[in-house]
């Protein structure tokens, strides 16, 4: 897929920004480079992000291993046209933070590897099924969007 010129500044938000919404943030550069600013943060942020969230986004190319969990306050003065909320949890926080910046909002459903039980093959591969999930649903958005 080339690049799409622009898109939409967009805040990606779900329960921890450990997981979920930093693959959003990164995959979302990912396919419109520099050109589209994107961020994210978590409700209740980690201190750091998960260990196979950083390997599986490394598989593709993408280093996330010094990446920051963040807060609601952290990204208020990012800009923001869309809110993209990644967990049922977050919702309520999400909308309200889509309001209070007279952004679009839309809630993406990608289940929560960190839940997935099992062996760390088990594991892993949940991890890149959200990955890829993200991903397939960030092509879709863009085509959709293209001008």
């Amino acid at each position: 897929m080339s690049t799409p010129a622009a898109g939409p500044a967009v805040v990606f938000v779900c329960g921890r920004n450990s997981v979920r919404s930093p693959m959003a943030e990164a995959l979302w550069k990912k396919t419109y480079g520099e050109v589209t600013p994107s961020s994210s943060f978590g409700v209740h942020p980690a201190g750091y992000p998960d260990g196979f969230m950083v390997n599986v986004m490394n598989e593709i190319g993408v280093d996330l291993s010094r990446f920051d969990c963040r807060t609601a306050d952290d990204v208020a003065d990012e800009p923001c046209d869309l809110v993209v909320c990644l967990a049922a949890e977050a919702e309520p926080a999400a909308r309200e933070f889509a309001d209070s910046r007279g952004a679009r909002y839309e809630r993406w459903q990608v289940s929560d590897p960190a839940m997935q039980d099992g062996h760390h093959g088990e594991r892993l591969e949940a991890f890149r099924i959200s990955r890829d999930a993200i991903a397939a649903r960030i092509e879709r958005f863009a085509r959709e969007h293209a001008s």
